[in-house]
């Protein structure tokens, strides 16, 4: 069951639209900026690493550097924490 919940929520990582990220780092209080969050949900559609292996995650977040800043990849990986804290699969994430 939970590599299916893990699956699924790749996917939706995939699927993620600028207007939701937006959304999420209001509600966490993550600063982003539009054309940031443009390039992130352009880069997670392209991603291909696994969030939720460490070293997968690591990489996915170095790739975000790179297009946009380690501060952006910060929030991110904030971000991430928080919702995934919200849906109680933060365990998921160690």
């Amino acid at each position: 069951m939970k590599n299916v919940a893990q699956q699924l929520i790749t996917q939706k990582l995939k699927q993620l639209t600028v207007k939701e990220l937006l959304f999420y780092s209001q509600k966490y209080q993550i600063p982003i900026t539009k054309d940031e969050a443009a390039a992130i949900v352009k880069a997670l559609k392209k991603n291909k690493d696994n969030p939720f292996d460490p070293d997968g995650r690591k990489r996915m977040l170095s790739k975000l550097a790179k297009i946009t800043s380690k501060d952006t990849a910060r929030s991110v990986y904030k971000l991430l924490m928080k919702m995934a804290k919200e849906y109680g699969v933060e365990h998921w994430l160690k």
